[in-house]
């Protein structure tokens, strides 16, 4: 049950903060500041090792907690469906409507 939990985490903590940079330029300018002093490569490589350690936590809780796998479904649908309908969809939205979706590079 902790691992997944601990994936969770480090899903959550993650995720978030690639999610927010962007739609928040203060977010956008502390990505920017991780390529100017550790490299964009090193940060690419960093960020792809948490993921394939969230990833592999998470499934690990899912394959030793098995009888918890509706919690643990119901969570990541919780994270990922908000992310989807709060950062995404109106982004998406307003790309159709050719507006300024808020997208910050």
């Amino acid at each position: 049950m902790i691992l997944f939990y601990i994936g969770f985490f480090i899903m959550a903590t993650n995720e978030t903060f690639v999610i927010l940079r962007h739609v928040s330029p203060w977010f956008a300018n502390k990505r920017k500041q991780l390529h100017d002093r550790f490299g964009k490569e090193k940060v690419k490589r960093i960020h792809g090792f948490t993921d394939w350690s969230w990833i592999g936590f998470i499934a690990l809780g899912y394959y030793l907690d098995f009888e918890n796998w509706k919690l643990y479904s119901a969570l990541l649908i919780v994270y990922w469906g908000t992310i989807a309908i709060g950062i995404y969809l109106p982004m998406l939205i307003r790309k159709l409507k050719n507006k300024p979706t808020g997208y910050v590079k």
